[in-house]
C-alpha cells in the first residue's frame, strides 16, 4: 500500500471496476501505485458507483465518485438517488460523477438526462462535492444548465473542444479534463486549446479502460498511461513534465479535496 505523500500524479477519470479488469485488476492497480500514481474511480449508475466506493475502501490511494451517467439516466428513480446520498457520504467518496449529457447516442430521453443532471448538481451542492461532467454533442444544452444552477465547482471530463469552448467553461469556473486523445494526430485543436488554457484549470485523466494514449492507442487503458497526458501537456506549453504534474496533481487535491498529506 502505497503512502499518499509519495503521489506524483493523479488519473482524475478511471473505471476500475470495469469488467476489462476482471482478470487483472489488483495487477492494474499495483502497477499505478508504482508508478506513483493516484487514481479516482468513478461510477457510471447505481451498482458501479458502490463497485467504485468499495475500491476505495480497500485502497489508501483510490478515491471513488458516485453518479449516474446520462445513458442510464432513465433509470434513475428516487431510490436511486437516495441510494447515492447515502454513498456519497462515504469518507472515499470526493465527487458527484459521472453526469451530464450525451446527445450523441441518446440512451436515455434527452429531457430525462437534463433532469437527472440536474438532479445531481442538487445532490453535489447539498454535499458541498464537486461534479464531474460527461458532455457529447450536446453543449448549447450543456451550457445553458450550468449556467442556470451553476455547480459550485467541477470538471469537463474527456474535454475535446476549442479554445473558445475551453474559456467558456473556465469561466463558469470549471477545470478541463484532459486525456489520452490530446495525444492523436488528428486532434490539433484540442491541443491548441490546452496550449492557451491556464495550467492551474487542468486535470489529467485516462478514462480507463477507454482512450488510451499513444503509444498504446488500440489497447486497453490503464491508469498508469496517464502519464502520456502530462507529458504531452508539457510539450504543449513548453514546460517541464516536473511542472504539471505538480500543478496537475494540486489542482486534483484542491478541487475534490484529497488528502496527500
Amino acid at each position: 500500500m502505497p503512502d499518499t505523500k509519495a503521489i506524483e500524479l493523479i488519473d482524475t477519470h478511471a473505471h476500475l471496476d470495469s469488467s476489462d479488469y476482471n482478470r487483472d485488476r489488483a495487477a492494474v492497480i499495483a502497477d499505478a501505485f508504482a508508478a506513483k500514481i493516484g487514481v479516482i474511480t468513478v461510477g457510471a449508475d447505481i451498482e458501479s458507483s458502490a463497485a467504485a466506493v468499495k475500491l476505495a475502501e480497500r485502497h489508501r490511494c483510490i478515491w471513488a465518485a458516485v453518479g449516474v451517467h446520462p445513458h442510464d439516466a432513465k433509470t434513475l428513480d428516487p431510490a436511486g438517488m437516495e441510494r447515492l446520498r447515502a454513498m456519497a457520504k462515504q469518507s472515499s467518496v470526493v465527487a458527484i460523477g459521472e453526469i451530464g449529457l450525451d446527445y450523441y447516442r441518446d440512451l436515455s430521453p434527452r429531457n430525462v438526462q437534463r433532469q437527472a443532471f440536474v438532479d445531481q448538481i442538487e445532490l453535489a451542492d447539498e454535499l458541498e462535492l464537486p461534479v464531474i461532467v460527461h458532455n457529447r454533442e450536446s453543449t448549447k444544452d450543456m451550457l445553458a444548465i450550468l449556467r442556470n444552477h451553476r455547480p459550485k465547482s467541477g470538471v469537463i471530463h474527456s474535454f475535446l473542444g476549442d479554445r473558445a469552448l475551453a474559456e467558456e467553461f473556465i469561466d463558469l469556473g470549471f477545470h478541463l479534463g484532459i486525456g489520452g486523445p490530446l495525444t492523436f494526430d488528428k486532434n490539433e485543436i484540442l491541443r491548441e486549446a490546452v496550449a492557451a488554457a491556464p495550467l492551474d484549470r487542468i486535470l489529467i485523466e485516462t478514462d480507463c479502460p477507454y482512450l488510451t494514449p499513444v503509444p498504446y492507442r488500440g489497447k486497453r487503458n490503464e491508469p498508469a498511461y496517464v502519464r502520456y497526458v502530462a507529458e504531452e501537456i508539457a510539450r504543449l506549453k513548453d514546460i517541464t513534465f516536473e511542472q504539471v504534474a505538480q500543478a496537475t496533481t494540486q489542482n486534483a487535491v484542491t478541487l475534490f479535496s484529497i488528502p496527500l498529506a
